[in-house]
């Protein structure tokens, strides 16, 4: 059985900023839209339920608010240089040269900022905050850059 709970019509996402370093266009510092998306497949448990929609919807949440207004940074990037210092964020990467109140900027461990790599960055948060039971099979989590473009990852359980 699946269980699909959608973003956009349960009002779970974020609007953020980021660039991708040499891509053509999108290496331009511009912001997104997202919504979260969670598909649980998994047979039914003792209650009658594959798992326990509050507790997803909660999950998705704490990721959303997580990146929520927020300047989107790779803290793990060849490309990119971050440096915080006097409550500034400054980031260099391919002769551009940003500064940001540190208070505006997110720092993820990912070496991209793609709807791909925020897909697996929001699973493996969803999943730490899971008590997922041996009735779970996969986990797919998704994340849309506006309606209808999107990425997904998934993981077998």
């Amino acid at each position: 059985m699946k269980l699909k709970l959608n973003g956009w019509e349960l009002g779970i996402g974020f609007s953020a900023c980021h660039f991708l370093p040499g891509h053509d266009k999108c290496n331009r510092l511009h912001g997104h839209n997202y919504a979260i998306h969670i598909h649980l497949t998994g047979d039914l448990d003792d209650t009658g339920m594959v798992y326990d929609f509050v507790k997803l919807k909660r999950a998705m949440k704490t990721v959303a608010d997580e990146l929520d207004h927020c300047v989107l940074m790779p803290g793990k990037s060849d490309n990119v240089i971050i440096v915080v210092e006097n409550s500034q964020v400054n980031v260099s990467a391919l002769g551009k040269t940003y500064s940001f109140p540190e208070c505006d900027v997110n720092i993820l461990e990912l070496d991209k900022i793609s709807a791909e790599k925020l897909a697996q960055y929001a699973m493996k948060k969803i999943i730490g905050q899971l008590e997922l039971g041996s009735n779970i099979q996969k986990i797919k989590v998704g994340i849309d850059e506006g309606i209808g473009q999107g990425a997904w990852a998934s993981r077998e359980l």
